[in-house]
Formats: C-alpha cells, sequence, structure tokens
C-alpha cells in the first residue's frame, strides 16, 4: 500500500471541502491500493475494520452467494463506502467488489473514529454524508414502491447524466444483469426498455448501453385571444 498525498485525498467527495489541518490527519493514517477487476475490498457480515473510498475506477455492493447475488448499489470515483457500519463499529450489511481496475484509499476505522470524536468539522461532513444517504435510501425505496420499471429506468438512467443542457450520452455503470437487479425488474424487461427506439422521427435503435437525452423543443407561442 501507499502513502496518501493530501490533495490525493481531497478527491474523495467526502473530504474534498475539508479544512488542510483535518485532510492532513487524515493523509497521515491514509493507504491507497491498487486493485484489479473483480478484487473483493470486503465481504458481507465482516468486521468493518477499514474505511474505504474509491479513488478511481468503479465497484458493486452486492449481497448474497456467488452465483445468486443481488446488485444492491453501483460505487464509482469520489465515493465512500458504508461509512454508517464504521460510524457504528457494525459488520458490514453487503460485500463490495471491484468492477474494473482502480484504485482505493483506506482509513483505519478506529483510528479513524478517534479523529470523528475530536474534529467537529470532520464530525459535521460525516453528519451530512448520512444524511444524504438516507435520502437516496427513501427515494429509493419510493421508487420500488409507486413505480413502474420503465420509471424506475428511466430516473436511475437521467440520475447519471451530468449534462443539464443539449444532448447527453452514457454508459450504464455495469453490466445489464447487475443494472436490472438494482433497479428490482427483470434482466428482459431491460433489455426491451433499452432496445426501443425513440418516438422521435428517427428509426435507428439506439445502442444497449447508451441513453441520449434531447432538450425539449420550444413550443411555438400562441397569441393571447383579444
Amino acid at each position: 500500500m501507499e502513502h496518501v498525498q493530501i490533495q490525493i485525498l481531497k478527491r474523495i467527495r467526502l473530504f474534498e471541502r475539508l479544512p488542510d489541518n483535518t485532510v492532513a490527519r487524515l493523509a497521515g493514517m491514509a493507504r491507497m491500493q491498487h486493485l484489479a477487476a473483480g478484487d473483493m475490498l470486503f465481504e458481507e457480515g465482516s468486521p468493518a475494520l477499514l474505511f474505504h473510498s474509491l479513488l478511481d475506477g468503479s465497484a458493486v455492493l452486492t449481497s448474497g452467494t456467488c452465483g445468486e447475488e443481488s446488485v444492491l448499489e453501483f460505487v464509482g470515483s469520489g465515493d465512500s463506502f458504508l461509512l454508517p457500519s464504521v460510524l457504528l463499529g457494525a459488520p458490514y450489511p453487503v460485500s463490495a467488489r471491484m468492477s474494473t481496475a482502480g484504485q482505493v484509499l483506506t482509513l483505519p476505522a478506529r483510528t479513524f473514529l478517534q479523529l470523528v470524536a475530536r474534529d467537529t468539522a470532520l464530525a459535521r461532513h460525516c453528519a451530512q454524508a448520512v444524511a444524504q444517504h438516507w435520502s437516496l435510501l427513501l427515494a429509493q425505496v419510493k421508487q420500488i414502491k409507486t413505480q413502474g420499471a420503465a420509471e424506475r429506468l428511466a430516473h436511475f438512467l437521467l440520475s447519471h447524466v451530468t449534462t443539464t443542457m443539449g444532448p447527453a450520452a452514457l454508459t450504464l455503470p455495469g453490466m445489464k444483469k447487475q443494472v436490472a437487479t438494482r433497479l428490482g425488474i427483470k434482466p428482459e424487461t431491460l433489455s426491451r426498455s433499452l432496445r426501443k427506439p425513440p418516438p422521435a422521427r428517427s428509426s435507428r435503435p439506439k445502442p444497449l448501453s447508451t441513453l441520449r437525452r434531447r432538450p425539449r423543443a420550444k413550443l411555438p407561442q400562441q397569441s393571447r385571444p383579444r
């Protein structure tokens, strides 16, 4: 494992706005590791001895036995893994596996907790991160309970679009089967939805792993009745 510099640590969203002196303390205990696609970060039920964050690459959170596991969430560059488990000293409720090669930053859970107890800025950022995570979980439960498969897929795809104006293209964060289990739909339903040609005049179907969003056309202004 490699020692970590302050500017590298600030690539993690949880730490990017912390004061430099706090980041310097974190950098002193942090280590960086290069992992290959398929490498496990931790397994479901194991003690949360390390706090993991992803510097680059992508990973999946899964539950279940090999061959019958379900994908619960995708993790991307700058994201952290299961902060609540580390704060509570609870076992990891899910497993994490790299879906691509990447770099992982780790902090010893006990030392990290000691710093959280002393550093109000770090404690505040952790509280905000947990609140945001809870809000996202609630939104996912609401979608599963109140929306159909097509609506859930549309919300998921649009949540991965970074641009707000003009056409946008994205690549699915995982295999189609993984995305389907994350959304609680059948893989064949996902495939059919992605194969559907757009309602516009073009008859060419979109690629399976890409979605292109066009800006809404402006409606002609109607003259007001006099």
